[in-house]
């Protein structure tokens, strides 16, 4: 949360070019000015001699000034071009370290581009206990579930800025877009699971691009661009597209997703800034259970300030639009409404304890407010602790629950950790409409009521570390007085369940293979009680493989053969109507069968132009599904081809 780095690059004009040939021979006489390496290729973090990293415009002041005085030359005016200045918009930080101790796992651009992920559920895949729920091929509901949490089970929070539910309980993660997204981190709480996503953040002067374009089985094609521009239109631009496109593995199946990205910054130097953001998901399918088109889009305004060292400031307010065409055979009314959202946030960063503390009113929604605070300490060494308290109205109802956790290393190689949490977690049910009250649900209630629900959660274990290994291991507790669905399509309407004191475990493993770069990865989870979305025992592993080639590290190889899979799973079975072959189901739970998945990755990375394939499923069983009757693919093969570009 310290000052933003700039990068100021200098121009060559006549009056600079005796202080060029005198710092040229000064660190190092005629052979550095050899030939220089195309600037379209350079990553951010290899920068050539002629650009100087300063923390504020007031540093490049007092770099130039301590150069000319070092080589004796007379202090030259404007020896910096202005539009080569760039900013980002101050940020809250929070400092609990990513790692299965903590509960918390973390990617930067360059881990979402090496896992080949075109969604948040796919990224999430080799989170241990963690299964996505799948209503079919792209362009059909998506959604996650970890300990068995059904409504509210996640929220989702893009800049500052929360991704209101409105379809339903939780975010569709189809419409949720990774185009432009830098930073994904997932706090997988025993409570309710929390992902925070940050969009792009300029690290180098020059405009940066992005191009990813691929194809697959099934007529399957995909397309992701970015563009950003640190100093334009006298402060920053960036636009992002991303679509996916298939048949769907039956020809009546076919479906699409796309994102729609555009951002303006205005930079009152590095401390403070105005942005405008706007994003938008949509997702189409031919599926006839599902509606044929959904639509969202998230229009947010922020103002960002640092007053002092460590206190970031940060204003926001915005919209949150749905747009649903009715089922085939519906009356043709559109569902959808939109909800406004305005909050303020605060964050302190000292150093060892950080904290966050947030309100958001939500005008015409669910909960109508919501106020959050978190803190805690971090040591590198020894380890830290952290706690958090969450509060929402919920139609004249208060949902309160409490979290803490600590982490502590005894031993450089042992961590021992704990987390507890407690408390009331609300949710609504059903799709956002501004239109007449919608009719009741088959479960009883309307769309649009809370759901709340009482939790509680333990879960204690420790970790070994060093030398490549890392051994980990859990207790877990989880007790949930009722589990209701999602609310989504995926099983809108369903009545809730009971819910049960459950005990289980889990553990994780890396180990280092004597053949350099190989490691044998895993995890394991395992429960005495079943339950809607939590099988007895979910199960990941892999051989993995990455490593850097020459001394330069230009040329860098992932590869990945897999396994993920669970027991038979309870799940909500939405109502489905009567057919001429049939008569009509009304919402229940019902069990889907075994599944597992094996895989295969490869990537190699040239400068930073990286290859990528990718096979799903391949032993092709034919009877995946996480709802009943919705079968995914049988097997899919993904070859693309991914560039990041400067200047």
């Amino acid at each position: 949360m310290g000052a933003e780095p700039l990068r100021v690059t200098p121009t060559l004009s006549h009056r600079r070019l005796p202080v060029l040939f005198a710092l040229t021979f000064a660190l190092g006489g005629p052979a550095a000015t050899g030939p220089a390496p195309l600037a379209g290729q350079e990553p951010p973090d290899t920068l050539g001699a002629d650009t100087l990293t300063v923390a504020d415009s007031a540093l490049v002041a007092d770099s130039a000034a301590a150069v000319t005085d070092s080589l004796g030359l007379q202090e030259l005016p404007d020896s910096l071009s202005a539009d080569t200045i760039f900013y980002n918009l101050p940020i809250p930080s929070q400092d609990v370290p990513a790692s299965f101790a903590t509960g918390i796992w973390d990617w930067d651009r360059h881990d979402v581009m090496a896992s080949g992920a075109h969604t948040l559920a796919e990224l999430f895949e080799e989170i241990p206990g963690l299964i996505p729920l799948l209503g079919g091929d792209y362009g059909t509901p998506l959604a996650m579930a970890a300990f068995g949490r059904g409504a509210g089970g996640y929220r989702v929070i893009r800049d500052g800025f929360e991704l209101y539910p409105v379809d339903g309980s939780v975010p569709n993660l189809q419409q949720i877009s990774l185009a432009g997204i830098q930073r994904v981190r997932l706090d997988r709480s025993m409570g309710q699971a929390v992902v925070e996503l940050w969009s792009y953040r300029h690290d180098d002067g020059r405009p940066f691009s992005l191009i990813e374009a691929g194809t697959g089985d099934l007529d399957t094609n995909l397309f992701r661009g970015v563009y950003t521009d640190p100093t334009a239109l006298m402060g920053s631009v960036a636009v992002g597209l991303e679509r996916v496109d298939t048949r769907g593995p039956a020809p009546s199946e076919g479906g699409n997703r796309t994102g729609a990205w555009a951002r303006y910054q205005y930079h009152f130097g590095p401390s403070a800034g105005i942005a405008v953001d706007y994003r938008s998901g949509s997702s189409q399918t031919q599926v006839e259970q599902y509606a044929p088109e959904v639509s969202r889009k998230d229009l947010m305004l922020q103002v960002s300030w640092r007053p002092v060292e460590g206190v970031v400031l940060q204003a926001m307010t915005g919209r949150s639009t749905l747009d649903r065409q009715p089922l085939v055979g519906e009356d043709d009314t559109r569902v959808g409404g939109s909800r406004r959202q305005h909050a303020l946030r605060v964050g302190l960063r000292g150093s060892i304890f950080w904290a966050d503390g947030s309100f958001r009113s939500f005008e015409g929604g669910l909960p109508t407010r919501r106020f959050d605070a978190a803190g805690g300490i971090s040591h590198g060494r020894w380890g830290g602790a952290s706690g958090r308290v969450s509060t929402g109205t919920w139609l004249g109802a208060r949902a309160t629950h409490l979290s803490a956790r600590t982490w502590v290393s005894p031993l450089p190689w042992v961590t021992l950790f704990g987390q507890y949490v407690t408390g009331d977690f609300g949710a609504r049910s059903g799709p956002l409409t501004d239109g007449p009250p919608p009719p009741p649900l088959v479960g009883g209630g309307l769309p649009g009521t809370p759901v709340l629900t009482e939790r509680e959660g333990l879960r204690v274990g420790g970790m070994l570390s060093g030398w490549g290994f890392t051994m980990g291991g859990a207790t877990l507790y989880s007790y949930s007085d009722r589990v209701a669905p999602l609310g989504l399509e995926l099983d809108q309407g369903v009545p809730e369940v009971p819910g049960v004191h459950r005990r289980g475990y889990e553990g994780i493993g890396v180990i280092p293979l004597p053949l350099g770069g190989f490691t044998v990865e895993g995890s394991y989870q395992w429960w005495d009680e079943e339950g809607p979305y939590l099988p007895p025992r979910i199960y990941r592993g892999s051989l993995e493989f990455h490593r850097v080639f020459l001394e330069s590290g230009n040329l860098e190889v992932w590869g990945s053969l897999g396994v993920r899979g669970h027991d038979p799973m309870l799940t909500f079975a939405p109502e489905r109507p009567g057919t001429g072959e049939g008569p009509e189901v009304g919402g229940t739970v019902a069990r889907v069968p075994f599944f597992q998945s094996w895989y295969a990755h490869a990537q190699v990375r040239v400068v930073t132009v990286r290859l990528w394939i990718g096979m799903e499923n391949m032993t092709f069983r034919r009877n995946l599904q996480t709802y009943p009757e919705r079968i995914l693919p049988f097997a899919r093969t993904f070859f693309a081809l991914r560039w990041d570009m400067w200047n």
